[in-house]
């Protein structure tokens, strides 16, 4: 157990910018979109990075191929991406707090026995 908390906890690191970049220009290829100046390429770029960079970069991914399998015609913001990785996040951080709970009940057993 104390193997499967790690691994939750380390696939809950943040992604950063690498992965945004990647994610999000993917999802962006699909939509049209007016012509933007390399400036504001750059400048959208560093917004996506600094609102979706805290994500880990599998629930990034997970939401942008969220959006891209809905029935969605636009391309998504920033906020409603975060809408769709929310309740993933949720999900792991509620399995973390569970196996955290499950391993000190077996440590305070532990301690009685010995």
């Amino acid at each position: 157990m104390e193997q499967l908390l790690s691994t939750l906890t380390q696939a809950n690191a943040p992604g950063g910018a690498k992965p945004v970049s990647l994610a999000v220009g993917q999802l962006l290829n699909h939509y049209p979109q007016k012509r933007l100046s390399p400036e504001a390429i750059t400048q959208l770029i560093e917004d996506w990075i600094q609102d979706l960079g805290s994500y880990p970069t599998d629930v990034i991914f997970a939401a942008c191929q969220a959006w891209r399998r809905s029935s969605k015609t636009i391309a998504p913001t920033p906020g409603q991406l975060i809408t769709l990785a929310e309740p993933i996040m949720a999900a792991r951080n509620f399995h973390i707090r569970v196996l955290h709970s499950v391993l000190e009940a077996q440590e305070a057993t532990t301690e009685e026995v010995s």
